[in-house]
């Protein structure tokens, strides 16, 4: 026979009570549960009650063995599932004045948790002169199926308990996760309008400092050619100047004559930011060669070799802010050569990459230093200034005008090794 092990929460002892009582009250067989060594009822089932006679408050808390006198052989076991654990089972015959009463006992040590309990003793008393091993086998797997039941059941109980706890558990975080996520969307819906306030602010003002640098550039050229046309003529018709006034002439024209380049340059560089750019499809084989054209007295003068490398696809682009950074990288290749060395080299090409086109300007110039690469894209950055000439603004025009066309643009070079410009524009099919 098994050993009944009931495992409870809380009131160990309480809560096995109460499992008897769901488990046997409507049993017709007598059951009594017996608690310690000194074995005191802790619990009868009606049929126990109806058995000895006895209302069940007459029986609770007494000794087995004097609601039973004369079992001493069949309760003596008793204590030795109590302390063996082992279950049993016993029948004896008992002799009356009307018949043969026949008992059969059957006894489980009852666990709970890590102790030993008390033992379940199951009383059968018959007047048939004898008890069939079978009813035996019978009431034996009624009250193990009953105990099982119960264990079951209230295994049932527990998980149903933790799994409730886990559902509520779950839709407070479930509340909680979308609270989160409420805050978080308003607070990126707040963070995206501050972005575009931010934006159209910079815009703004962006457009205001080119507005105005356009305007001032503009503006003082008009006194600058004054200065270049009144200092010509001083050198032209004033011919008793001594020396040292001419001189001082003629470092006024060059000074105005330079300002003026710097205001042109500045104007070139507010007319590339201010420009409204409409990506078209542009062949860039006939617009190389406008550039070309157009710088022949400089590569004719300096004796220099330009390789026009075809095939020139067509990219996405403005034709004429893509002119003006055409013409900027040759003349400034074209500019940027040592007189003591092999004449200018150019070499112009493109390659496909994916879907977009990179436009290639290489020479065989002085050269630019690693730490100076992104430098010479800012405006007025003139790394050779005192040796050549120049505003420092045609690269800072090629920059903002491949921007404009959401491009990028580049440079591969070292000291003395020449310069290779790239800008990457979008193909067009």
């Amino acid at each position: 026979m098994d050993r009944i092990v009931y495992s409870t929460n809380g009131k160990e002892a309480d809560a096995l009570i109460s499992g008897c009582t769901a488990l046997w009250k409507e049993a017709p067989i007598p059951v009594v549960l017996v608690s310690g060594g000194d074995q005191l009822v802790r619990y009868v089932n009606p049929a126990f009650c109806a058995l000895l006679g006895k209302p069940k408050e007459a029986i609770d808390g007494q000794s087995i063995h004097e609601l039973l006198p004369g079992k001493g052989k069949g309760l003596k076991l008793l204590e030795d599932v109590f302390l063996t654990g082992n279950a049993t089972q016993y029948r004896e015959a008992q002799d009356s004045d009307t018949s043969l009463l026949s008992w059969a006992y059957l006894m489980w040590p009852v666990d709970v948790g890590e102790g030993r309990f008390g033992v379940i003793l199951q009383l059968q008393v018959s007047e048939t002169g004898h008890i069939q091993e079978n009813t035996l086998a019978m009431n034996e797997a009624l009250i193990l199926g009953s105990v099982r039941q119960h264990k079951l059941a209230e295994a049932s109980d527990r998980s149903n308990t933790e799994l409730q706890a886990e559902v509520t558990e779950r839709k407070r975080v479930e509340v909680e996760l979308q609270g989160a996520k409420k805050q978080l969307e308003d607070r990126a819906g707040q963070l995206e309008s501050l972005v575009l306030q931010r934006t159209a602010e910079l815009r703004a003002t962006n457009s205001q400092l080119e507005a105005f640098v356009y305007t001032i550039a503009h503006d003082l050229r008009a006194p600058l050619r004054a200065m270049q046309g009144f200092s010509s003529m001083l050198l032209e018709e004033c011919t008793a100047l001594s020396e040292g006034a001419s001189d001082f002439a003629k470092r006024i024209s060059k000074a105005a004559e330079f300002m003026d380049a710097m205001l042109g340059d500045l104007l070139d560089f507010s007319r590339v930011s201010q420009l409204r750019v409409k990506l078209t499809p542009v062949s860039l084989e006939p617009l190389v060669e406008s550039v070309l054209v157009r710088l022949q007295k400089e590569i004719q003068d300096k004796k220099a070799q330009v390789e026009n490398i075809g095939p020139w696809p067509a990219v996405l682009a403005h034709e004429m802010t893509l002119r003006q950074v055409l013409f900027n990288l040759v003349s400034n290749a074209l500019k940027f050569t040592d007189p003591d060395k092999e004449a200018p080299s150019l070499r112009l090409w493109t390659e496909t990459r994916g879907p977009t086109v990179r436009v290639w300007v290489e020479d065989n110039g002085i050269g630019i230093d690693a730490a100076h690469r992104d430098q010479i894209f800012r405006p007025f950055t003139r790394l050779h200034g005192e040796r050549y000439g120049g505003t420092g603004i045609g690269l800072a025009i090629v920059k903002k005008g491949v921007e404009r066309m959401g491009g990028l643009v580049g440079v591969e070079s070292v000291v003395g090794g020449g310069c290779r410009f790239w800008l990457d524009l979008g193909g067009s099919k």
